[in-house]
C-alpha cells in the first residue's frame, strides 16, 4: 500500500535503529582515535628546483640535445617527463648509493630498498609555474631533509650529465661522418673527371655554343637546297602546258640565276620574233623559215634539258645538305645526353660538398656547446629540517572519524530498514488479510525499559490491569466481543500465527484472563502438543491434557483444572505428541468441542503457527473463528499471504487480526496507545 512519506518516518528509522548507528560511531570514532595516537610521526621535507623553458643562449649555437621546450603543450608534457625522471628507479639507486642508505635499518629490512625510498617520494608540479618541488615523508626530519635535497642535486646533475653525455657521442659521431663525406666527396670528383676525359669533355658550355652552330648553318644551308629545288621543279613543270606547248614566261626567276639559260632564253626570244616577220614573207616550207624553226626548236629542247639539269642539281644538294643536317642533329642528341650523365656527376659532387660543409659546421658548433656547462635545471630552495610533523592530523582524523561515524551509521541504519521486508504497519497488514485490525499490543516495558520476567509478560493483565498492555488487551476483548455477536453462546477461537515467536501464547493467555475478568467462564485450551507452554505459565503438571483425551486415555473432567484467576480454566496439551494433525482431525476432536461448548462460554485454543504445521488449519474449521497474531517486524509478505491462503483453504473464518510486539516512541502518534499515559495516571 503506498503512502507519503514523511519526515517523521526518518526520525522514526533512525530511533528504532538507533544502537546500530551508536555502535557503529562509537566503533569508527574510537578505532580511528586509536590509530591515530599509535601512528608514528611523519615529517615532510622539500626542495624546490626550477625547470626553465630553455638554457641560457650564450652563443648562437644549437645544442645536440635540447633542454626545455618553447611550445604550452610540449613543455607541459616535458615538465611531465621530468617528474618521471626523479621518481625513476635510476634517480633513487643513486640517492640510496650517495648517502649508503642501505646500511639503516629500515632500508637494510626491506626486500627493495629503491621501492622503500619511491614510497617516502612526492613530486608536485606547482600550478601555472615551472617550479618543482620534492617532497620526502619520513619519521626522521633530518633524514628526510638530507634525502630531499640529494634527490634534488642528483636530477640537476643528471640534466647537465645528460647534455655533456648526448653531445660527446654526437661529436664523435660527427668526426667519423666528416671523414666518410670527405671521402664520398673525393670519389664523386674521381668519378666526374674520369666522365669528362672518357668523353672529350673540356668545356661543356664552348662544346655546345659549336654544335649549336654548326646544326644552324646546316639547317641553313638545308632549306636554301630545298627552296632551289622547289623553284627548279616549279620552273621545270611550268615550260610545258597541258596541250604540249612550249611556255617561256615561267623562267625569268631561274634565268635570273642561270646565266647559260639566260642567254638561250635571249636567243629563243630574238628567233621567235625573227618567226614572226618571216610569217608575213615566206610560206611554211620555205629554206629559210625551216632553219628558223629548226633553231628554234633546238633552244626549245636545250632551254629544257637545262631547266631539267637545274632541277636534278636541286635534288642533289637538297639530299646532301639533309644528310648533314640530320648527322648534326645525332651529334647534338649525343652530346645532349653527356650533359645529362655529366650534370649528375656533378649535382653528386655539389651535394657532397654541401653536406660536408653542413657536417663540418655541426662539428664545430657541438664543440662549442659541449665546452658551455649551460642548464636549464636549477635549485632554487634546498630542504631545511622540518620543526613540525606531517601526519598523524589528530584533529582532522578524529573530525573526519566523527562524521564518517554518523554519516555511515546512519547509512547503515537506512541500509538495514530497506532490506527489512518484514511488515511493521497494522494498516497495512488489515489490507492485505482483507481482516479488521482488532488491536495492537505494545512492546512489554516496566518503568519506561524493557522487561525479561517471563512470569511478569505472559499474564501482565493479572500483574499490572492499569497498564498500557492491560488497556490494550480490553480494545481487543471489546472488538472480539462484537466481532462475535457480543452473546453468551459458546464461541471457540483458534489464536495462532504465521511463524513462531509472534506472541499467540502470550496473546492467548492474557486475552482469556481479560475475558474472564468480565464475567464469562473461559476454557484455555493448549492446543500446540508439540511444544506447549500454557502449563509453565500456570505452574501447573502436563502429565494428562488434551492429547491424553483424544488418545481416549483421560476423560473431560480429568484434563479441565482451574486456574488462580476466576472464571479461567485450562487444559494442557498432556504428552508430548509427533501425530497431533491425527489427533486434532479425530472424532474425540468433536466431543471435546461438544463437552467444552457446553459448559465455558469462550474457548480459546492456542495452536501451533499455522505455516509450519496443519495443526491450526485442521481446528479452525471446527471453530467459531480463528484469530491471527501477526509480530511486528516478524513476518513478511510472503508468509502473510500464505497463512492467508491455508485458512481460505479450509473455510475459516478469520475473527481479526491482533499486532503484537508494536514499539511505542514519541513518534509513535499513529497508535492510540500512544497518548494513554499523557491521559490517565493512576493515584
Amino acid at each position: 500500500m503506498d503512502k507519503n512519506i514523511h519526515i517523521k518516518d526518518y526520525i522514526s528509522i533512525l530511533r528504532n535503529r538507533k544502537w546500530i548507528i551508536i555502535s557503529f560511531f562509537l566503533i569508527t570514532v574510537t578505532a580511528v582515535t586509536i590509530a591515530t595516537f599509535l601512528q608514528k610521526k611523519v615529517y615532510r621535507a622539500t626542495a624546490t628546483v626550477i625547470v626553465e623553458v630553455e638554457s641560457p643562449d650564450v652563443l648562437s649555437v644549437k645544442d645536440v640535445v635540447k633542454l626545455g621546450e618553447t611550445n604550452y603543450f610540449a613543455y607541459r608534457d616535458y615538465l611531465e617527463t621530468q617528474q618521471e625522471i626523479i621518481r625513476s628507479r635510476r634517480t633513487a639507486q643513486n640517492v640510496i648509493k650517495n648517502l649508503n642508505l642501505a646500511d639503516l635499518p629500515s632500508f637494510a629490512e626491506s626486500e627493495d630498498p629503491i621501492e622503500t625510498i619511491l614510497k617516502k617520494l612526492q613530486v608536485e608540479l606547482v600550478r601555472d609555474t615551472r617550479i618543482l618541488k620534492i617532497h620526502i615523508d619520513d619519521n626522521d626530519p633530518e633524514l628526510a631533509s638530507l634525502i630531499a635535497n640529494e634527490f634534488a642535486r642528483i636530477y640537476v646533475d643528471s640534466n647537465l650529465a645528460l647534455k655533456i653525455e648526448m653531445s660527446s657521442e654526437a661529436q664523435a659521431w660527427l668526426k667519423d661522418e666528416v671523414e666518410k663525406q670527405s671521402e664520398k666527396v673525393e670519389l664523386s670528383e674521381f668519378k666526374l673527371q674520369a666522365y669528362k676525359e672518357d668523353n672529350d669533355i673540356v668545356s661543356i658550355e664552348n662544346q655546345q655554343k659549336i654544335i649549336n652552330e654548326s646544326l644552324i648553318m646546316a639547317n641553313t644551308n638545308f632549306l636554301d637546297a630545298q627552296r632551289r629545288k622547289i623553284r627548279s621543279e616549279s620552273a621545270y613543270s611550268g615550260l610545258v602546258d597541258k596541250e604540249g606547248g612550249f611556255i617561256l614566261e615561267s623562267l625569268p626567276v631561274i634565268l635570273t640565276e642561270n646565266k647559260t639559260l639566260q642567254l638561250m632564253k635571249d636567243d629563243y626570244l630574238k628567233q621567235h620574233s625573227l618567226l614572226v616577220e618571216y610569217k608575213e614573207v615566206y610560206k611554211h616550207k620555205h629554206p629559210k623559215m625551216t632553219r628558223l624553226l629548226e633553231n628554234i626548236n633546238y633552244l626549245e629542247a636545250g632551254i629544257k634539258k637545262e631547266v631539267e639539269n637545274e632541277y636534278n642539281v636541286a635534288i642533289k644538294e637538297e639530299d646532301k645538305f639533309r644528310a648533314v643536317l640530320d648527322n648534326h642533329k645525332k651529334e647534338a642528341l649525343e652530346f645532349e645526353r653527356k650533359i645529362i650523365n655529366y650534370n649528375t656527376l656533378n649535382r653528386e659532387v655539389e651535394t657532397n660538398e654541401r653536406i660536408l660543409d653542413m657536417v663540418l659546421n655541426r662539428l664545430k658548433e657541438t664543440s662549442i656547446s659541449t665546452q658551455m656547462l649551460s642548464n636549464n635545471v636549477r635549485i632554487q630552495d634546498v630542504a631545511g629540517v622540518p620543526k613540525k610533523s606531517l601526519k598523524p592530523k589528530k584533529k582532522l582524523n578524529i573530525a573526519l572519524s566523527v562524521i564518517m561515524g554518523l554519516v555511515g551509521g546512519i547509512g547503515i541504519a537506512f541500509f538495514r530498514e530497506y532490506m527489512d521486508i518484514t511488515l511493521k504497519d497494522p494498516e497495512e497488514i488489515g489490507v492485505l488479510l482483507d481482516t479488521p485490525i482488532l488491536g495492537a499490543i505494545p512492546s512489554i516495558r516496566s518503568n519506561g525499559k524493557k522487561t525479561n520476567d517471563r512470569f511478569y509478560v505472559d499474564r501482565i493483565v493479572e500483574k499490572d490491569s492499569n497498564f498500557l498492555v492491560s488497556e490494550a488487551y480490553r480494545t481487543i476483548r471489546t472488538n472480539l466481543l462484537f466481532s462475535l455477536g457480543n452473546n453468551h453462546s459458546a464461541k471457540s477461537i483458534v489464536v495462532t500465527s504465521s511463524v513462531p515467536r509472534e506472541g499467540k501464547t502470550f496473546i492467548a493467555t492474557n486475552l482469556a484472563i481479560m475475558i474472564a475478568n468480565s464475567g464469562e467462564k473461559v476454557l484455555l485450551v493448549d492446543a500446540d502438543m508439540r511444544k506447549s507452554r500454557v502449563h509453565t505459565i500456570f505452574n501447573d503438571g502436563n502429565e494428562t491434557g488434551l492429547s491424553q483425551f483424544l488418545l481416549g486415555e483421560s476423560d473431560f473432567g480429568t484434563i479441565v483444572k482451574p486456574s488462580e484467576i476466576n472464571n479461567l480454566y485450562i487444559v494442557t496439551s498432556g504428552k508430548t505428541t509427533h501425530k497431533s494433525a491425527e489427533l486434532i482431525s479425530s472424532n474425540n476432536m468433536a466431543l471435546f468441542l461438544e463437552k467444552a461448548s457446553s459448559q465455558f462460554s469462550k474457548i480459546i485454543f492456542d495452536t501451533p503457527p499455522i505455516s509450519i504445521v496443519t495443526d491450526a488449519q485442521l481446528l479452525s474449521n471446527t471453530c467459531t473463528g480463528v484469530l491471527l497474531v501477526v509480530g511486528e517486524s516478524r513476518v513478511t509478505k510472503a508468509l502473510l499471504n500464505n497463512s492467508k491462503e491455508l485458512l481460505k483453504k479450509v473455510d475459516a473464518k478469520t475473527i481479526g487480526v491482533v499486532v503484537n510486539n508494536v514499539s511505542l516512541t514519541k513518534s509513535s502518534c499513529t497508535y492510540p496507545q500512544h497518548y494513554y499515559s499523557t491521559y490517565y495516571k493512576p493515584a
